[in-house]
């Protein structure tokens, strides 16, 4: 019996054919490839450690964060490139993003993967489902895309949202440790006082000086704590305070002082990029102008002209 009398016979002829039957297959090696990742992330024993635990009840196995981390670990390496100037971009992604855990690049890669297999999903049900719409192709291609670059885009994202709020509790760093250095504390007891005191409105900030803090406390030396602060943050604003604070400990100045000067620049220069950004707001407002509102003024203020013209000519 051929393929397609038995496809008839089984009423599936215009979804079972030989075209589709490879992607089928795919639909469901995606999907039983995703149940064995969760599988393997939920932490499932292994039937030899089942075995042993059914031998002697004091063989436990591992803690639940250790399963996950060791199913991570065996995932990541399907994504993880060859090239290790991207893993190193993508671990300091994940460092500025504020994942510290040793795991943080093996769980990126593993979801990655994840997102992926599903991508692929998708695309193979798309293809299935739509075939003959215009659309299909660049909806596979989306579903791959995405499925592809999703996390990298989130990623990025959460990059730029916590630099952001990061930024945003530096100038209030700075005052709070110019008032406690001038009321008579060391920087490094202001240091964490300024810690304390932004843990509510900036608790990003905060968490990054109090590890600081432990760091200079550990014996790690200021300029050298503050640049490894820079490169977990990726706020720049925060180098000309690094080689002003370095200057100070070198020469024997006033950190006080070294402080109040650094705060003051760094609002001059804050209110200069904001004059900055005013500046551009007329330039980056004349294209819609032309584009959007200028047609529809001449529209309302020629047109009615226009029509009464060609009337009278005709």
């Amino acid at each position: 019996m051929d393929f397609s009398e038995l496809a008839s016979q089984l009423g599936v002829s215009g979804l079972l054919t030989r075209d589709n039957l490879f992607l089928i297959m795919v639909l469901v090696g995606t999907v039983l490839g995703v149940l064995a990742i969760g599988m393997l992330v939920l932490g499932f024993n292994s039937p030899l450690k089942r075995k042993l635990k059914a031998i002697g009840g004091e063989v436990q196995g591992p803690q639940r964060s250790d399963r996950l981390d060791n199913a991570l670990e065996s995932i990541a390496p399907v994504m993880v490139p060859n090239s290790k100037k991207e893993r190193d971009s993508i671990q300091r992604q994940l460092i500025q993003a504020g994942f510290h855990d040793a795991t943080a690049l093996s769980f990126f890669y593993a979801l990655k993967l994840v997102t992926l297999l599903i991508g692929l999903f998708f695309a193979a049900a798309t293809y299935l489902l739509m075939q003959g719409s215009s659309y299909m192709l660049l909806l596979i291609l989306a579903c791959l895309w995405v499925g592809l670059f999703g996390p990298n885009m989130v990623l990025a994202k959460m990059v730029s949202e916590r630099i952001e709020k990061i930024k945003a509790g530096v100038p209030d760093a700075l005052d709070l440790l110019v008032v406690c250095t001038e009321s008579g504390l060391g920087f490094n007891a202001a240091l964490k006082r300024v810690g304390e005191e932004l843990s509510i409105s900036h608790p990003e900030f905060a968490d990054e000086l109090d590890m600081v803090c432990a760091k200079i406390q550990a014996g790690v030396e200021m300029p050298v704590a503050f640049k490894e602060l820079v490169d977990r943050t990726g706020a720049e604003e925060l180098t000309g305070l690094v080689s002003m604070l370095s200057h100070a400990a070198k020469i024997g100045g006033s950190i006080a002082q070294t402080l109040r000067d650094y705060t003051e620049d760094y609002r001059d220069k804050r209110t200069q990029a904001a004059e900055e950004v005013a500046a551009k707001i007329p330039t980056k407002m004349l294209f819609p102008m032309v584009l959007f509102i200028w047609p529809c003024f001449f529209i309302v203020a020629i047109g009615p002209g226009l029509l009464t013209l060609l009337d009278a000519l005709k």
